[in-house]
């Protein structure tokens, strides 16, 4: 999974450009490319937090089969192709007439990759892949968790086709709230890995 992820953030990396000398003054040229850096920052942000999600859950299975792995297949597919509509997303933030069809074509791509990810636990789950030592109240929430984020997604790109902006900025506090720790796994008493 890492390979892809790693791959997924480079790719925006492409669509960015160096100032020429023709360009002349060299603010107003970064100034020009500063749509490319903000896309390209958007696309890391996003990419960036699944990677280290993926770690963090990675560590709480004790295995994986094959059905698995084929929704992993899934979760990466639709996290790679998030870079594509962030660039026409920032390009529409001044309020064009294109700026609801940018929002609502991002938060639709974004929401893809939590879905996966919440339907891949889920299978996880059922099939007993976790750790077996942790509690079920452990599991119980991040099942939640992983359940509030895909439908905190789908419920931006709802209230974007009414408010843009203000299915961004839900779609923003979802995303950025990933940024915090996840909550330490807990397990059942005496279960408790040596490593903590």
């Amino acid at each position: 999974m890492d390979a892809v992820l790693a791959i997924a953030i480079t790719l925006p990396v492409t669509e960015l450009h160096a100032t020429e000398p023709t360009d002349g003054d060299l603010a107003a040229a970064y100034l020009k490319l500063a749509p490319e850096y903000a896309a390209y920052a958007l696309s890391v942000i996003l990419i960036g937090l699944y990677w280290a999600s993926s770690h963090f859950t990675g560590k709480l299975l004790q295995k994986t089969d094959h059905g698995y792995n084929l929704l992993s297949i899934g979760f990466l597919a639709a996290v790679s192709i998030t870079p594509f509509p962030a660039r026409p997303l920032i390009e529409h933030l001044g309020g064009d007439a294109e700026s609801k069809t940018a929002v609502l074509a991002y938060l639709g791509v974004a929401a893809a990759p939590a879905t996966w990810w919440f339907v891949r636990w889920v299978y996880a789950t059922a099939r007993g892949l976790p750790d077996r030592r942790l509690t079920d109240a452990y599991l119980r929430r991040t099942t939640l968790k992983f359940a509030v984020t895909a439908g905190a997604y789908w419920a931006a790109f709802a209230l974007a086709i009414w408010n843009w902006r203000a299915g961004l900025i839900v779609a923003g506090i979802v995303t950025l709230s990933y940024i915090v720790p996840p909550a330490k796994p807990s397990y059942k008493p005496g279960q408790e890995p040596e490593n903590g």
